[in-house]
Formats: C-alpha cells, structure tokens, sequence
C-alpha cells in the first residue's frame, strides 16, 4: 500500500510517493503545478537521488544545487516556512536565518502593500502564478530587483502555502542600462564607426557619423547593400586621388590580416570627395579566424582646405 508522507515544500515542482514495502523514490509531476528550467535541471535526476538520498536532508542538498532563482512558501501574514539556499547567494541570508520570520522585513515599506495585495490576487486563480516585479532587501539593506510569480497552494497537502518564487533580474537591467549608455555614446562619436561582418560581408553596425560624414541612409546600411569591398562601394572608399602606395598598403594588410592606418581620399554618396584618416582592423576569434573588421574614418578637413589651394 502506498502512503505519503509530509515533504518539505522545496517539492513544489515535484510530488514525491514513497512506497511502503522497497521505499523506491518515485517523482512525477503533479498535475497543477509547472515546471521551471531555471530551477530544476534539464535532465532528470531521479537515478541520482535513489542512489545517493537517505533523509530528506540529503534530498534538501541535492535539490538546491540546481536551485537558480529563490523560492519562498509564506502564510497569508508573511511568516515563511520555507526558502531555498538561491536567497544566500541573491540576497545574502542563510536559509535557517528566515524560517519563521516575516516576509515583510525583506521587501521596502512601500511595497508591502502591494505583495499582500498580490497574494490575495492569486486566490482567484491558482492555474496560473500571478507575475509581477518587487524590489527585495539584501542582508546589507541593498534594493535588488526582482521579478516574483506567486501561486496559492495552501490546499496543496505538501506545500499548504503561497509559493512565491523571485528571479533577480537587477543585472539584467543593469546590463540593459549599459547598452543604452554604449548606444548614446556611439552616437555622440564624431569618428565614423563601422563593424563588416566577415562572413556575410556587410555592414553589421554603423554609427551615427558614419551616416552623416557618408550620406548613406541607415536602411541603405543596415539592409546589406552597403558592402566596402565590392563595386561600386569599393570605388567610393578609394577614390582616384588616392594613392596608389596606400591602395597596396591596404591589399597586402587585408592579405596578412594586419591593421591599416592611411590617409586616403574617398567619395561621399552624392559623389562629393572628402580626405579622412581611415584605419581597418581585424577581428579575430579563439581558433585564429577572422570574423570582422573595424572601420574608422577621420575627416581631415584642414589638409583638405589645404589641397583645395
């Protein structure tokens, strides 16, 4: 006869049916709840736990391992029954540390409001976990930011709780943050910057001063037409007052794979002349292959006015 026996709430992912007579450890989903690949691993590991499982301690340490993101199961007044050991590496506290404590000393006064709403939300349909972001405090009082999905499992007989389950996503938006700095600094370049990817042989990215020194027009760039080293294109970068020496100079470092550095004379997509400072370099992976290059161009325009005298 198969019984079941009082799991602590990590399973709540999983269900665990323990048989009586040769105490197998089975796992199978149960039927409310979904499965998140950031917290449980890709492949199974069930042979693993019968093998090397003999508490359910051991089951706690082998589960959290695979734990990515911090999972809570709290009361309606906050007070926790459990986490999982992702909240000492997000937040800094030690598992035994929150135990019986109350939720509400993790997250800012003014959001209180909110996760306690949030937790009665999700009375009206357990399905589905409700999703929203929430800031929560670290051991040192920082704000992480994090994305909370929470599920009411309180008639769930292993769990009897709200499930409440935090992804940190603080880097990602600092991240987010950087890249949009990166792009308003690219911007502000004045130098001409263009990537070609090697392989496709076009332009992966171009900067602002690249339009506007060129009189190309982003879709003319970005659609792959543009390509430097292929007619008519090849004709605009190396125009006829360029000379000749530089012209070689660019051919044996494009056959050596070294970097250029001239001065040259290119035309403009109107057809109009402007002498810049251009220099091409290669990009190269681990394994020694080549996969882009680097342009930038430098308009000259004192040496210009001078040759235009």
């Amino acid at each position: 006869m198969a019984v079941y026996r009082k799991l602590p709430p990590y399973l709540t992912k999983k269900s665990r049916l323990i048989m009586e007579n040769n105490k197998d450890v089975l796992f199978r989903q149960h039927h409310k709840l979904r499965i998140s690949k950031t917290t449980l691993p890709d492949q199974p590991f069930q042979n693993k736990v019968n093998k090397s499982l003999s508490s359910e301690e051991s089951f706690h340490s082998a589960i959290n391992q695979f734990s990515r993101e911090i999972i809570f199961v709290v009361e309606l007044d906050g007070e926790i029954k459990y986490c999982n050991s992702a909240v000492k590496e997000n937040l800094g506290f030690e598992s035994a540390q929150l135990i019986n404590t109350n939720i509400k000393y993790l997250i800012p006064v003014e959001q209180w409001t909110v996760f306690r709403a949030a937790l009665r939300a999700s009375e009206a349909d357990s399905s589905f976990p409700l999703t929203l972001d929430c800031d929560f405090l670290t051991e040192n009082h920082q704000k992480v930011n994090c994305s909370m999905s929470i599920r009411d499992e309180r008639h769930h007989p292993l769990i009897e709780g709200y499930v409440v389950q935090l992804q940190n996503i603080s880097r990602l938006r600092e991240a987010e943050e950087k890249l949009k700095l990166h792009q308003l600094a690219n911007e502000q370049i004045k130098e001409a910057v263009v990537i070609v990817d090697v392989e496709k042989m076009r332009v992966a990215f171009a900067n602002q001063a690249f339009y506007h020194l060129s009189g190309f027009s982003k879709a003319e760039v970005m659609e792959g037409k543009l390509n430097l080293f292929k007619a008519p294109y090849c004709d605009l970068l190396f125009a006829d007052k360029t000379p000749v020496k530089q012209i070689e100079r660019f051919q044996k470092a494009l056959m050596a794979r070294k970097k250029f550095v001239g001065k040259i004379y290119s035309k403009k997509k109107s057809g109009a002349l402007f002498y810049h400072r251009f220099d091409l370099t290669p990009v190269l992976d681990a394994k020694g292959e080549l996969t882009h290059y680097i342009a930038g161009l430098k308009e000259i325009k004192q040496r210009k006015s001078k040759a235009a005298k």
